[in-house]
């Protein structure tokens, strides 16, 4: 290993050991202010069923954002959404990440209609992604494909909250999550790699809860 490659993997390690320990509050809701519409919403999104959720959207979010919401898989979601990574996912965790979509749109709502943001919208959103898709991995029967499932959740969340940190948990930004950590010959994506699974096993030791439950039916 060159040093150039060295310093990319420490500053890559640093970086996602940084966005660990600020994002441990993560799962804690934020308050549904009753003088903002988007608090509500945000608070709805990550607490109600999807179908009391998605009444509390503010009226003008369509004309705004160009697209109404809809209730798909017990979810909230953006219809147009996906999974945005420069790697593959597993198809379990489509509807997860289009309600993510759908949670980054109302923060960036928010910022286009002169609403301060504020940066625990943007934790609640990247927790409930993550706790979603490892949710999802249970689906699968076999131990195996069960564990490679969890490994990738923990490494699309890390890549999540590394993009959040970067940007100050404020309204997201279109741009590649990590651009640098998937380059240097596969050396920093071994290392996101284990850093996230180690992330996840000391979730699974912490708390027998899922960061955020899953969306029900009303």
């Amino acid at each position: 290993m060159n040093r150039n490659t060295s310093r990319v993997v420490l500053c890559a390690a640093a970086a996602i050991a940084a966005v660990t320990a600020t994002t441990g509050a993560a799962s804690t809701p934020p308050a549904a202010e009753s003088t903002s519409p988007v608090a509500v919403s945000v608070h709805a999104l990550v607490t109600e069923s999807a179908d009391v959720a998605a009444l509390t959207i503010p009226d003008d979010f369509g004309p705004v954002m160009g697209y109404r919401p809809r209730v798909q898989d017990d979810m909230a979601e953006n219809p147009h959404g996906d999974c945005s990574s420069p790697v593959p996912l597993p198809s379990e965790f489509d509807s997860a990440c289009r309600a993510h979509d759908l949670g980054y749109d109302l923060i960036r709502y928010a910022a286009a209609t002169g609403t301060t943001v504020d940066p625990q919208w943007r934790r609640s959103f990247d927790a409930q992604l993550e706790g979603r898709m490892h949710a999802a991995c249970t689906d699968r029967a076999d131990d195996g494909p069960r564990q490679v499932c969890d490994a990738a959740a923990s490494v699309a969340a890390t890549a999540v909250d590394l993009n959040s940190w970067r940007q100050s948990f404020g309204a997201p930004v279109a741009e590649p999550a990590l651009p640098f950590v998937f380059g240097g010959a596969g050396i920093v994506p071994i290392a996101l790699w284990g850093i996230a699974t180690g992330r996840h096993a000391r979730r699974r030791l912490l708390t027998t809860e899922p960061v955020s439950r899953t969306i029900q039916p009303a």
